[in-house]
């Protein structure tokens, strides 16, 4: 588990908790740790760019699509990320290269099946320029 999230506990699914500086860390340390749970982000290596946009109704409804957006590309097109660069972050649109590989069922294990993000509980907050959000995903 990298040093950039916690995982929590939780009924029948598991959390992270997650903190940045700015709100394009907060989605860019989000998408490095789901990517960590899902395969281990220092197995990815840099070969292939991606460029990723999704939009929301608010900044909360836009970090869930985002992560789901990117556990849709490694499920249909078993691509895996483990660098991002955000191009473009307002409250309700991300525009964001993501680097890395494609999934190779001989170099990388999957460590979790995650089905989605879900809503519950989520809600960004920003406390003395400091963002933090508690993430509960479907496993």
């Amino acid at each position: 588990m990298a040093n950039f999230y916690k995982l929590i506990p939780h009924t029948a699914d598991f959390g992270i908790q997650l903190a940045a500086n700015t709100l394009s860390g907060l989605y860019i340390n989000s998408a490095k740790a789901l990517m960590d749970l899902i395969i281990g982000i220092e197995d990815i290596r840099l070969l292939n760019e991606c460029c990723i946009t999704v939009e929301g109704i608010d900044s909360n409804d836009l970090l869930v699509r985002w992560l789901n957006e990117l556990i849709y590309i490694f499920a249909v097109k078993k691509m895996l990320f483990s660098k991002f660069e955000i191009i473009a972050l307002s409250n309700t649109k991300l525009t964001c290269k993501g680097f890395g590989e494609m999934f190779n069922d001989k170099k990388h294990d999957i460590k979790e099946e995650i089905k989605a993000v879900t809503y519950h509980g989520l809600n960004i907050e920003n406390t003395d320029n400091r963002y933090t959000v508690t993430i509960i995903l479907d496993v």
